[in-house]
């Protein structure tokens, strides 16, 4: 796991870029890139795309609002566990440099 800070206060733990995990993230950036000409709202709606095709977060997806301000990701809203909300946040990291998302995913 890697730390890094994000444009807000929160911490952001992301994964290990050497992990198999990484290389599944990498394949959804691939599959939805509409996000051609640069714009934030495209942007969300890849992330947005890409957390609701997660079928192990079929749970939380719904819960989920993905914004976008100057290529900035901010993620609010409610998850189950822990996991969830590092996963989300791993998805939003591959759309965005790392230090440009903001997760404040609540645990409940």
């Amino acid at each position: 796991m890697k730390d890094s800070r994000g444009f807000g206060k929160e911490v952001y733990k992301g994964i290990d870029g050497s992990s198999e995990e990484a290389g599944k993230l990498a394949f959804l950036k691939d599959k939805f890139r509409s996000n051609a000409n640069g714009t934030d709202d495209n942007l969300a709606i890849d992330i947005q795309d890409a957390i609701d095709s997660d079928m192990s977060l079929s749970l939380v997806a719904n819960n989920i609002l993905v914004s976008v301000e100057g290529e900035i990701v901010t993620l609010t809203g409610d998850v189950y566990r822990e996991h969830e909300k590092t996963a989300i946040g791993d998805i939003a990291a591959i759309f965005s440099a790392d230090d440009n998302v903001n997760n404040y995913l609540r645990v409940m």
